[in-house]
């Protein structure tokens, strides 16, 4: 969809992204609170998971979005370190 345009994704709206998906996994799940592993990888509780920042992403959001995040987020090169879990 964006192929042609440089889309980037600022550290404000990875934020706005990650905290929405917790808010809202927050209803129907038990959320606990995001904190760095010694690795700098940003990690947050998911119903007895624990779950890095992308993760958290696409369980709310969905694989398609979570990946076009991952993507203009690459291109930013964002603040905070996350795994993925797809290879």
């Amino acid at each position: 969809m964006f192929s042609d345009v440089s889309i980037r994704v600022t550290d404000q709206e990875y934020e706005d992204v990650y905290h929405e998906a917790l808010h809202c996994l927050g209803e129907d799940s038990s959320i606990g609170f995001p904190f760095q592993q010694p690795d700098g990888t940003r990690v947050c509780e998911v119903d007895g998971r624990l779950l890095p920042d992308d993760q958290v992403i696409e369980l709310w959001w969905g694989k398609d979005i979570a990946e076009q995040v991952r993507r203009e987020r690459g291109a930013s090169g964002g603040k905070f370190k996350t795994q993925s879990g797809h290879s």
